[in-house]
């Protein structure tokens, strides 16, 4: 049996949309005060995986469709959500 590896799917959101982010979510004191601040963070944290040899790949996500899709859940948009709804469109792009 051959192992296989894991990508881990990273939430990508656009500085255009981060404002909004904010505005939407039910966590927003999670969030880094700025897009600059959180696309630092975001890097210096895919910049770890990778130096330790895991897979990541960058989920780009649109503010409405993650809403839409936690509405169909029945769930809040916090950070687990945007996690879920991340994983699932990496599931989504690779079938």
């Amino acid at each position: 049996m051959s192992e296989q590896q894991i990508v881990y799917s990273f939430a990508w959101f656009q500085p255009e949309e981060w404002q909004r982010l904010k505005e939407t979510v039910d966590d927003p004191t999670t969030l880094d005060d700025t897009y600059q601040e959180w696309r630092h963070n975001a890097e210096n944290a895919i910049g770890e995986l990778r130096a330790n040899g895991e897979q990541v790949k960058k989920i780009s996500i649109k503010i409405s469709k993650l809403v839409s899709w936690c509405e169909s859940k029945g769930i809040k948009p916090d950070s687990k959500a945007r996690s879920e709804y991340a994983a699932f469109l990496a599931d989504q792009r690779s079938n």
